[in-house]
């Protein structure tokens, strides 16, 4: 099994959601699930679907990430700083018409009519911004590239570079990931917790990530769990 660790340097702002209301935040740590759907796609493993439908698009099944040969850690926040953008939307039960602030000045005329423009919704994002960087490991049965370029977030329009660097020594995991898409027992991530001593709780349940794993007792008892060693 092939270890890969990845320098991931953000070129574009990166928006996705950590916490809704009136404002959408990001949080520090890019989650194990973007990122390795982030992988998949580029490498293959899944082909992209551009629409779900029924429960699925309510509430997405990550059980296909468990099928593939490939398992991607949390990214580990290096140097992080954010971004603020605010978006209008003239749409009260959707954002496919995301518009930013449009100047008093500017000429209806030149936007196909002459009738002010109707904004029904305002809604702030809090993303990270372009110059961030992690640090990510993924696990796979063959070497991966040295040079990746991921696009994930709201749109998938977050630009991620990923550059290979010396191997890991300590990883962030993410909880969700190894229970409820990996079938990890209790026991198993209680002994992960107990050998970091560090977990970082988010706003979504999807979002708690156990800090500063040791790479040796992921290669000896999880990767085994997850991968078939």
């Amino acid at each position: 099994m092939a270890m890969n660790t990845y320098h991931a340097t953000l070129y574009t702002p990166l928006f996705y959601s950590s916490s809704e209301g009136v404002i959408l935040a990001s949080d520090r740590t890019l989650g194990s699930t973007a990122l390795s759907y982030a992988f998949a796609y580029y490498l293959g493993y899944l082909k992209k679907r551009y629409f779900l439908y029924g429960k699925e698009a309510e509430n997405h099944q990550y059980c296909e990430l468990a099928k593939i040969k490939l398992f991607v850690s949390d990214g580990k926040p290096i140097d992080v700083n954010f971004k603020e953008e605010t978006f209008k939307s003239t749409e009260y039960l959707s954002e496919r018409r995301l518009t930013v602030t449009i100047s008093k000045e500017t000429d209806p005329a030149w936007m196909g009519s002459r009738s002010p423009i109707p904004i029904n919704k305002v809604r702030r994002y809090v993303g990270l911004a372009p110059g961030s960087t992690f640090e990510v490991t993924a696990w796979s049965e063959e070497t991966l590239p040295d040079d990746l370029l991921l696009t994930l977030g709201i749109r998938r329009s977050g630009e991620l570079r990923l550059k290979k660097t010396k191997p890991a020594s300590k990883v962030h995991l993410n909880i969700y990931m190894l229970s409820q898409v990996y079938g990890l027992d209790e026991e198993t991530i209680l002994e992960l917790y107990k050998s970091s001593g560090k977990l970082v709780r988010g706003s979504d349940y999807r979002k708690h990530h156990i800090i500063d794993v040791d790479v040796k007792l992921v290669n000896d008892r999880i990767l085994p769990l997850i991968l078939g060693g």
